[in-house]
């Protein structure tokens, strides 16, 4: 994959979707040193290399200079979150594997900053005490109606994320060569399995 490649997708984005950087945005949620080859120890997704980071930096380059607001989740867990008992250590914050990898974005959006609470979903802070993220009031404030999806992992955080954006009445768009799998499924597939029928 190459830049003509990056300008293909975006054009795809731009004309054959038709849509707007006027009532669209992109969601990156958990782009994160932690999910990646770079952190081996953490919770690495199979493909998440440097030239794949690179690749994904490029098309949000590209969209940023079309007008696109960037919208960034990030897990951001303090030590002994309750998280750790099912997965790895991982996005420990004031660690290298808290940092985003991507090196553009308008807004961010914490999630599972307590011990005790934690949220796949970009749209909660806190998904035990209901506990909402800033993202849906920011989306509003910015009037964006599409969201161009992207990140880490499709099964987990990505699917929460797409179902709750649906929920709340967003049109959702994934880009399925930026979305990687803890299950090395595509996200048609995992969406699929979800819902059902592709969105």
């Amino acid at each position: 994959m190459d830049n003509n490649d990056i300008f293909d997708i975006t054009d795809q984005i731009l004309k054959t979707l038709t849509l707007s950087s006027t009532n669209t945005g992109i969601l990156c949620v958990d782009c994160q040193n932690g999910f990646t080859e770079r952190c081996p120890d953490e919770l690495p997704v199979e493909g998440t290399t440097e030239e794949w980071i690179d690749q994904l930096n490029n098309f949000l380059s590209v969209m940023r200079q079309n007008g696109f607001k960037i919208f960034a989740s990030m897990d951001d867990h303090p030590e002994n979150h309750m998280s750790f008992n099912k997965w790895p250590v991982h996005c420990v914050k004031g660690t290298y594997g808290n940092q985003l990898f991507i090196k553009t974005y308008d807004f961010l959006i914490k999630k599972g900053i307590h011990i005790n609470g934690d949220s796949y979903s970009a749209f909660y802070k806190n998904i035990l005490d209901n506990e909402p993220s800033e993202l849906d009031n920011l989306l509003k404030e910015n009037e964006i109606e599409n969201l161009i999806v992207l990140g880490l992992a499709g099964d987990v955080c990505v699917i929460s994320t797409i179902e709750d954006a649906i929920k709340r009445g967003y049109k959702v768009y994934p880009v399925s060569r930026f979305i990687k799998s803890v299950n090395k499924k595509s996200i048609k597939e995992i969406i699929e399995e979800k819902f059902g029928k592709i969105l």
